[in-house]
């Protein structure tokens, strides 16, 4: 089969590898329609996040079911699924508790397994013809229609990037009527954006240098804000006083920020002063200053254990310096981590067939399989309005 290989730190290569292999009566064998690329992939592609080089990359599949284990009772020879990034069994501790993406006993002695990642499991990456599915009656999730369809790039979003964006919305309970700032318009903030909006949210700022992610952002009905072109915490400051003017608004001055924060970029935050270099201390400043009181903040961009590439000693261990006590005297709440996926991904399905939601707003390209070195190499370069790409195996 075709896939798409991390050679090394930016060398991407599709090669004939060995077509994937059933290994356990509980797999399945899918066929790929459509495999995306994400955010995450490009640490392992620029070598911030080792592990996977001479493996196949890519956590979001979308395809038909080719081959059944016999012990598999859900699905079928020619269902159409899809499957979350982590891998889960549905009957440990963690998954019985909805915690899917912490699963005990998918990366035995760790808490999380995914496709294509470094130190989750060493299962094989999505970005290939065939994907071997472990566990299957507890991953596969029965999609309708076929390939190609109205549905195709909505429902391969619901591996990872539209359930994790969701997934930010709801552990902090983004209600009608809340004010939003995301930092980050990345497929995974832009969709985080468009969830709070979902959710009923009056308004939702998206922090952003890139004029494409921003543009984008609008389209979805986020007000963009260019932290290049100034504070971003003054900007959000600024609009949310013309919005809350007037008899019907309160005026005390600490409501002057957003009752919700989302911190979509991770350790690879870029410099407000600089874009060319990196900056990991400022968003959460720019958080702890922006929120209201008892406001709520929700961290989903990815901080490994360790980055030896950093620019701050301190994140070179995994450790990050964050304003504490202004979050702590503002009585924030704080929510970080992994999305548990399957928690999600049937509703957010539901909502697509029904048309209550489309995802497939932020996808900017659709690509043959062979040409992900070029994508990969434009993503990364934030060139050409690459934001979210759909890579077509066949």
């Amino acid at each position: 089969m075709k896939a798409v290989v991390l050679e090394e730190t930016r060398q991407i290569a599709v090669r004939e590898v060995q077509d994937a292999q059933m290994r356990e009566t509980t797999d399945v064998l899918l066929r790929l329609t459509s495999t995306a690329i994400c955010g995450t992939d490009l640490h392992f592609y620029e070598g911030r996040m080792r592990g996977i080089e001479g493996g196949i990359i890519g956590h979001e599949p979308l395809g038909i079911v080719d081959e059944v284990g016999t012990a598999v009772r859900n699905v079928k020879k020619g269902d159409r699924v899809t499957v979350p990034t982590h891998i889960c069994c549905g009957f440990c501790a963690m998954c019985a508790d909805g915690h899917t993406s912490a699963c005990l006993t998918t990366n035995p002695g760790a808490a999380g397994a995914a496709y294509g990642y470094p130190n989750k499991g060493g299962y094989a990456g999505a970005q290939a013809q065939l994907l071997r599915v472990p566990l299957a009656d507890a991953n596969c999730l029965k999609l309708p229609g076929e390939p190609g369809d109205q549905w195709e790039d909505d429902f391969v979003l619901l591996a990872d990037a539209f359930t994790t964006g969701y997934h930010a919305t709801a552990i902090i309970d983004i209600l009608p009527g809340d004010t939003v700032a995301v930092f980050g318009a990345g497929s995974v903030g832009l969709l985080a954006a468009y969830s709070a909006r979902l959710r009923g949210a009056a308004r939702v700022y998206v922090v952003d240098a890139i004029a494409e992610r921003l543009e984008k952002a609008g389209e979805l009905g986020a007000i963009p804000i260019n932290f290049i072109e100034g504070d971003p915490v003054e900007q959000i400051r600024r609009a949310q006083a013309k919005w809350r003017s007037g008899p019907a608004f309160r005026q005390e001055a600490p409501l002057g920020g957003v009752t919700c924060a989302i911190d979509a970029i991770g350790f690879q935050a870029r410099s407000k002063t600089d874009f060319s270099k990196e900056d990991p201390f400022w968003v959460m400043e720019a958080i702890a200053e922006l929120i209201n009181p008892a406001g709520r903040v929700a961290i989903i961009g990815v901080w490994p254990p360790k980055d030896p590439h950093a620019v701050e000693p301190a994140s070179r261990e995994g450790r990050l310096t964050v304003p504490w006590s202004k979050l702590f005297n503002k009585n924030a709440s704080i929510i970080m981590g992994r999305d548990d996926d399957r928690r999600w991904n049937s509703k957010l399905r539901d909502m697509i067939i029904t048309g209550a939601a489309k995802p497939s707003k932020v996808v900017t390209h659709r690509l043959p399989l062979d040409d992900a070195p070029s994508a990969f190499e434009k993503f990364d370069a934030r060139q050409d309005g690459y934001i979210k790409v759909i890579l077509k195996p066949d």
